[in-house]
């Protein structure tokens, strides 16, 4: 069996080098070009690099105008958005909110801040998304509406909201849990921080519930460096989370009130006006994206033991990064496998581990996670940065 591991890894390796045309990748870097340089220099010449200026302004303007919303609310990264999402949209101490247990811990972060508790759900294994199936089952079991609102059977307490996040730009089948959530009474806060550019329906990520949230953090499709933005048409949540983030400060121009308690969270023009160099390009960068993927799917076809994550076909992925999906007689030596793929230069990691496994959240309420057992076991995400897709020539593997 290491002959044949060591042959496995060695066809890996193989396929990523040539498909991208290099020896080593790490896994995302962002792609810094003069134009953003020359914009950052014109800021800084300004003087106004802090969370105030023109520069925000203009990013928020440009991110609305692209994602078809009415109001953009720029933050310092999508964790912040996140918490101001559910505080703006009506949570309260001790409510729960669902969320993926396969997910990136700010998901569940945000909610703790609230002092609300995560309660964990399934992972769909074509999305990646939620599992709408087995969650409709589990709330009909599991949830009473009272007054108009949903409460947990086993605990108590109200089921305020769920946060469906589109991991790795895949949005899942975001109409059926729409209508889910309007069934049991509960709000809908996108998770959308890895899928700016991605699209529904004509809909961009986010638009679909109350409210999103998006990260331009340096990994990300494009990035300010650190930072965030929440999306909306609800103009009374936009302007309550333009308050809470900007230490509720009442508008003067000299007098500092602030009339509840805020938080310092709003988007320093600096790096707003990297994110509005970056924006200019965000539609290359999509088709570079494109350009890389269906180069990784073709190729990735000739790899026994595997297959290329594809996503679901109803939606319009960014593809922000990529995956390879390991077969069953492979999942004990994914580490090994990620270990060498990294010795050999290629910035290579498992999708993340499971929440309810980590110690802040072992005790919170959830339902079976046996897909997300699954996806945790067999993904491994490879090589993705925008530029390494401006090659668009295919190989044969020998």
């Amino acid at each position: 069996m290491e002959h044949k591991l060591n042959e496995f890894i060695e066809k890996i390796n193989t396929t990523i080098s040539k498909t991208i045309k290099k020896n080593s990748a790490h896994l995302h870097e962002p792609e810094i070009s003069q134009d953003d340089i020359n914009m950052v220099q014109k800021i800084l010449e300004s003087g106004y690099v802090s969370s105030a200026g023109p520069s925000i302004v203009e990013f928020e303007k440009k991110l609305s105008d692209f994602t078809g919303i009415k109001y953009a609310v720029a933050m310092t990264n999508g964790t912040s958005c996140l918490h101001i999402a559910l505080l703006a949209s009506g949570i309260q101490v001790n409510d729960e909110v669902l969320v993926p247990a396969m997910t990136f811990v700010a998901s569940a972060n945000a909610i703790s801040y609230c002092n609300a508790i995560p309660h964990f759900v399934d992972s769909d294994i074509n999305s990646l998304g939620i599992d709408n199936e087995k969650l409709l089952i589990y709330l009909e079991k599991n949830t009473i509406i009272k007054n108009n609102e949903c409460f947990n059977k086993n605990t108590g307490r109200r089921i305020f909201g769920i946060i469906p996040v589109h991991i790795y730009g895949f949005i899942g089948d975001i109409k059926t849990l729409k209508k889910i959530a309007d069934q049991f009474k509960i709000t809908i806060i996108e998770d959308a921080a890895e899928a700016l550019g991605s699209f529904q329906d004509h809909k961009h990520s986010g638009t679909f519930g109350i409210c999103g949230c998006i990260s331009f953090n340096g990994n990300k499709i494009i990035t300010t460096g650190g930072g965030g933005a929440l999306i909306t048409n609800n103009q009374e949540l936009a302007n309550r989370a333009r308050h809470l983030s900007t230490t509720a400060k009442k508008l003067h121009k000299f007098r500092y009130f602030h009339d509840e308690i805020g938080f310092n969270y709003r988007m320093p023009a600096i790096n707003a006006a990297l994110g509005i160099s970056q924006l200019n390009k965000l539609e290359k960068l999509l088709k570079r994206k494109k350009i890389l993927r269906d180069n990784y799917i073709k190729n990735f076809k000739k790899v026994k033991g595997l297959k290329f994550f594809e996503g679901p076909t109803e939606c319009k992925p960014n593809y922000w990064l990529n995956s390879i999906v390991l077969n069953k007689k492979f999942f004990q030596y994914q580490n090994f496998i990620i270990d060498e793929l990294n010795n050999k230069g290629f910035g290579c990691r498992p999708i993340w581990k499971l929440l309810n496994e980590l110690p802040s959240y072992k005790k919170n309420p959830s339902m079976n996670l046996d897909n997300a057992k699954i996806i945790q076991k067999s993904f491994i995400t490879i090589p993705s940065s925008s530029f390494l897709g401006k090659n668009n020539e295919t190989f044969e593997i020998e």
